[in-house]
Formats: structure tokens, C-alpha cells, sequence
């Protein structure tokens, strides 16, 4: 039985019309949602893009146990596990962060193809007359920009774009490779992660009089601080093209499995690492407490023999859950050198009633730890103004109630989830007792998967007086790796 795996980043579990919302166009998903196991209830482990890859190979969480990091030489992940059981493994993507500054995501498969060019991907060093947007406090970085102008300036056909591109080339693999006895393809899709730039009839189907400032990479901060209301919902609209876009092209990566005879024999799984906010908690942003915007994933599996096929599901799930699944599905039992953490989803398809998990935890490492002024994780900090002072706070969904939790406890927030999917409402004074459960529920999660002392610390009796002593050693070894981001002084990105 072969695997296809389809990954898009930042693609919000509300923007498919298959759950829930009536105004976009997704019918690809639909589709494929009408003949698949759905999980609802699918939450971020490790935010964002490289923490989350490395739950999705390892079945292990990342963050916030551990940093934003490249994948480690010393530990064995799902594809090195189907190697050595005779599959073929591929890897396609455009998510430079995976290969960039030798992060290494490549080097489990037999071989790896990237599309060049998408976002921070430092493709082109073309020379191009300086030009300067107005209104660039609403636009990421004007050195961001500027390289985005660089690397596409030169698209003009749909099939030029990064999602077409990504999916050509999945399908192309598949038209040469479909003949292989077993095989893994893993396809990472950057978009619809920023900037948002589809093509021109894909944004009209969302917004075709629109004829104010066209943000397609919007700067990180509060929405009413820099946007109009009309800007604030194009910026969103932006968003639904660009999902529209992908839409399209996963499509004939599914027409191109059934073409070539593959449904009967091959798993595919369609899944999104995170979300966003589109003025959402008055925040343009993804970064800050994870609400429901954000830490709700897309996740579809499919299965050849048709086991929840049609259903929906409501068992906790997060990305862990991956590598165990597959290798459950695949027959392939897990190495115990791989110290698998997340539960294999098979049961839970197959019509087990058990509790997959009391709660989904979803976080991201404290980067408040380290020095002030120190660079090398600028690119990972919560800017000033997105969220008040304080540390970064961890959220622990439950069947009905959410809590984040922050170290400073006295900030805490609970919500009732069924009746307000929104987060709007923080209910925490009223519901003591489910605040100290859930609380309760993230401390022995804490104590079970590994986690440094000195985290459990911070989140158990709070930040105060907390020593990290290895935070020098640590910031050592991320500086002999290389950064993973790079700005010149002048701010220009070459």
C-alpha cells in the first residue's frame, strides 16, 4: 500500500466549505472530504511550520518542549523507517524553511525536489530599479517585499505560481513513479501561506470591485491599529483566492491517483499545519495565544479500503498522530528507537470508542528566555505589539472547554468552545474549577513527554526566578547551524 501526503501551510480548518463555511469555493476538498475519515477536532502540537514537521516525522512533540530547530542527525523518522521496509520515498516541496540554513528536512527520503522561491527562499539575486510601496506600515518588511517583488515579478500564467508548480511536480513524480511496488510521497505545500498573490481571476471571484491598497503580505500587528475595516476583510479575502488556488491544484493531484489506477492501493492524507487571523482578536497575525483561528487544523485521511470513509470524527487529534498512523495502516511496526508519543488514528477510523486524548496541547517554545537584544531568533519573537508583556502561553483544548494558560496564571483564559468557537468570551472567573482541570491535564502532559525541568517550572509555578542553565549552550549550537533568518543591516535581503 502506497502513501501520498499532502501538506498546506496555514490553510484554516474554516476555510473549506466541506466544514462548515458557505461562502468559499474548495470543491476539490469537498470532494475528497465526502470520502474520507474527517477529523474535526485536529489541533497544532508544535507551532508553526518547522515544529510542527518535526511531530508530523518523529510522532514526538516538538514545541514547546524544544526550539525552532533544523531535524537532528541522531533521531529516526517516519520516512528512514519506511526505507528500510522497502518503500520509496519522495519529498516535494516549497516550504523553504524545511531545506534552508541546513535545516535538513530532505535527508530522511531517498530524494527531494524543491520549488524555488517562495517567501523567505533566497532564490534571485536579480537587479531591479528600487521602488518603494506606499503605505508600507501596512506591508510585512519593505527587505521582504522587495524580495518577493525580486523572486516573482516574472509570473504571469497560473501554472507559474508556487501551489501549480508544487502540484505539477507532484504529479509528474507520480506519472513516473507509480510503478515503484510501494512508495511514500510526501508533498509540502507552502501556500496558502503569505504573501497572498493568486491570480487575478481567483481574486475576483471573492472581491471584484475592490480598488483600495492590495495588502498581499500584511505586516504582523493589531488589525484596528493599521487596517481599515475594508482592508482588514480584503486582506482576508486575499487569503480565500489563494485557498481557491490550492484547491484547484490538489485536485489533479487526486485526478492524476485515479488516472493512473492508484486509489485502490494508496492512503492519502490531507492535512494543514496552522491557521490565521484576519482581524480575528483584533489581530493580523498568526503569532500570540493560539486560538481556535490558529490552532485548528485541516486533517483528512483516505483510506484504499474505505474505513471511515464519509465520517466525522471528534477524537483530540495532533500531528504526532501522523507517523504512528501510517505505520499502523502500513503494517510496520514503530522502532523503539523512535519513542513514539502521538496514537495512531486506525482505531479511532475503525469505530473505537475510546478517548484518543483528554486534551490537544498546542504551543510554541518561550523564546522570552532569551537575552535581550540577541538575534538569533528575531524572526521568531512575538512582535511588541501583538500581545501584552508577559510569556508566551500554552492552549489545552479539551472535548468542550479550552484553556490558555499562561505562567503569570492570574492572566489565564477559559472558554466554552461549542457555544463560543470564536474565543470571545473569557469565561475564566465563572469556571475556576475547569480552569484548575485543564490546568491540571497540561501539567501531566508536561510530566509525561520529556519536558525540560525548567519548563514545567515556568508553567507550573510561574516564570519568576526560573534559571535556564543550558540557554548558553543552546544558543551556541542554533549559531553553529546558522540562523534561520538573515536580514542585512541596511534591512535588505539578497
Amino acid at each position: 500500500m502506497n502513501v501520498v501526503f499532502i501538506m498546506n501551510d496555514t490553510w484554516r480548518y474554516d476555510h473549506v466549505r466541506a466544514n462548515g463555511n458557505d461562502w468559499i469555493s474548495t470543491p476539490n476538498l469537498d470532494g475528497f472530504a465526502a470520502e474520507s475519515a474527517v477529523f474535526d477536532r485536529s489541533y497544532i502540537g508544535s507551532f508553526a511550520t518547522i515544529p510542527c514537521r518535526h511531530d508530523l516525522m518523529k510522532g514526538r512533540y516538538g514545541e514547546p518542549l524544544h526550539y525552532w530547530r533544523p531535524l537532528q542527525w541522531d533521531c529516526l523518522t517516519l520516512p528512514e523507517v519506511l526505507r528500510a521496509n522497502g518503500y520509496v520515498t519522495m519529498l516535494i516541496n516549497d516550504t523553504p524553511h524545511m531545506i534552508n540554513y541546513g535545516f535538513g528536512f530532505d535527508r530522511p527520503f531517498h530524494a527531494w525536489q524543491m520549488i524555488r522561491g517562495n517567501e523567505v527562499d533566497r532564490f534571485r539575486t536579480d537587479w531591479f530599479r528600487e521602488w518603494r510601496l506606499g503605505n508600507m506600515d501596512k506591508f510585512r518588511t519593505s527587505a521582504g517585499m522587495a524580495q518577493f517583488y525580486r523572486q516573482t515579478h516574472d509570473k504571469f500564467l497560473e501554472e507559474q505560481f508556487f501551489a501549480p508548480m508544487v502540484m505539477d511536480a507532484a504529479c509528474t513524480w507520480l506519472e513516473r513513479n507509480h510503478n515503484h511496488d510501494k512508495f511514500f510521497l510526501w508533498v509540502d505545500s507552502f501556500d496558502p501561506h503569505e504573501p497572498w498573490d493568486p491570480p487575478q481571476h481567483y481574486r475576483d471571484m471573492y472581491a471584484p470591485d475592490y480598488d483600495g491598497v492590495e495588502v498581499v503580505w500584511p505586516a504582523y500587528c493589531r488589525s484596528s491599529d493599521v487596517y481599515t475595516p475594508e482592508e482588514q476583510e480584503h486582506i482576508g479575502k486575499l487569503f480565500a483566492a489563494e485557498c481557491t488556488m490550492c484547491d484547484t491544484h490538489i485536485g489533479r493531484v487526486l485526478t492524476t491517483i485515479d488516472n493512473l489506477g492508484l486509489r485502490e492501493n494508496t492512503v492519502v492524507v490531507i492535512m494543514s499545519d496552522h491557521g490565521h487571523y484576519f482581524g480575528e482578536h483584533d489581530q493580523q497575525s498568526k503569532s500570540g495565544p493560539l486560538y481556535e483561528e490558529v490552532s485548528h487544523q485541516i486533517l483528512m485521511i483516505r483510506h484504499p479500503h474505505g474505513i471511515g470513509s464519509g465520517e466525522r470524527f471528534q477524537a483530540l487529534t495532533q500531528p504526532a498522530d501522523f507517523a504512528p498512523t501510517v505505520l499502523e495502516m502500513l503494517g510496520i511496526e514503530a522502532p523503539a528507537e523512535m519513542g513514539i508519543q502521538g496514537r495512531s488514528l486506525l482505531p479511532q477510523m475503525a469505530g473505537s470508542n475510546e478517548i484518543h486524548r483528554p486534551v490537544a496541547v498546542s504551543g510554541t517554545f518561550p523564546y522570552e528566555i532569551l537575552p535581550v537584544g540577541d538575534p538569533t531568533y528575531a524572526g521568531r519573537r512575538v512582535p511588541a505589539p501583538m500581545v501584552e508583556p508577559g510569556w508566551t502561553p500554552l492552549t489545552v483544548t479539551g472535548p468542550e472547554y479550552a484553556l490558555i494558560a499562561y505562567p503569570e496564571r492570574e492572566r489565564n483564559e477559559v472558554y466554552h468552545l461549542p457555544s463560543d468557537p470564536g474565543m470571545t468570551n473569557n469565561i475564566v472567573d465563572a469556571n475556576r474549577e475547569r480552569e484548575q482541570e485543564l490546568h491540571r491535564e497540561l501539567m501531566a502532559f508536561l510530566e509525561t513527554h520529556d519536558s525540560p525541568e525548567w519548563i514545567k517550572r515556568i508553567y507550573g509555578d510561574g516564570p519568576a526566578g526560573v534559571q535556564v542553565p543550558d540557554i548558553d549552550e543552546h544558543l551556541k549550537l542554533v549559531r553553529q547551524r546558522g540562523m534561520p533568518f538573515t536580514v542585512t543591516l541596511d534591512g535588505s535581503v539578497l
